[in-house]
């Protein structure tokens, strides 16, 4: 079992600070959690944009106005230029904020077809949302968003290496995870499997029921989920609060 550790900052103090100094001081401490989280689930994908940066300060979409804070900060904010790690963090604000006004994808029938990189993550967002909405565990809201978050960043890197885009998403396996002491709070075991549609895993070998011939019977016509070309395992722990 993995000890369950505290997420490295991707906000710099400099970054952090801008941040801070534009929020209220009840929601300082939750907002630049969660946002580090976010920034640090998405550190491998490449992140490629098709739209120029967010400018309109009246924004209602939340990584467009964490970009905002971080590219104009207000007064009072640490001043300075950004080193090369801190522009690739707000380059990551520009990609999420792609991730969270995408159109939803319209599958193609060719798997060649490349679509942009926001739009298939944000897609695959919503195949695990649905999942995890199928699973017979309760989860914290806030828990299950982040876990969404950082399993979507993880598949589409491995497909994007592996040289496709995968539009479905299946949880093949989950397990929950109880506490240890001294260890973690408890968390979440998941099998997933990724394709693109138009390449689905091979189905099932025929079984023996008399009925696996009827299309409507769902038990001998199922995909084979454990042949899709993308399989991941993954593991969400609840790390101990901080001493």
């Amino acid at each position: 079992m993995p000890v369950a550790t505290a997420v490295p900052d991707a906000l710099t103090p400099m970054l952090r600070h801008r941040l801070e100094t534009s929020l209220p001081p009840q929601q300082r401490s939750l907002i630049c959690n969660a946002l580090n989280n976010l920034l640090h689930s998405v550190r491998n994908v490449p992140a490629v944009t098709q739209t120029p940066p967010p400018s309109d300060r009246t924004t209602d979409w939340p990584m467009a106005q964490h970009y905002l804070r971080l590219v104009a900060p207000v007064p009072g904010s640490q001043a300075g230029p950004f080193s090369a790690d801190e522009q690739r963090t707000v380059h990551l604000l520009h990609y999420l904020h792609e991730v969270e006004t995408a159109t939803p994808l319209e599958v193609s029938a060719d798997p060649a077809v490349q679509r942009p990189e926001s739009q298939a993550h944000a897609h695959l967002r919503q195949e695990l949302r649905r999942e995890f909405g199928l699973l017979p565990c309760a989860l914290p809201l806030t828990w299950r968003e982040l876990a969404i978050c950082d399993i979507a960043a993880k598949l589409l890197a491995s497909a994007l290496r592996l040289g496709f885009q995968p539009t479905e998403v299946r949880v093949v396996g989950a397990q929950e995870l109880p506490p240890e002491a001294g260890r973690h709070q408890g968390g979440l075991r998941l099998n997933l499997a990724a394709w693109h549609a138009a390449v689905p895993p091979p189905a099932l070998d025929a079984s023996p029921d008399p009925n696996v011939w009827d299309p409507d019977n769902p038990l001998g016509n199922g995909l084979d989920l454990l042949r899709a070309r993308l399989q991941m395992d993954w593991t969400g722990l609840t790390p101990l609060p901080r001493q």
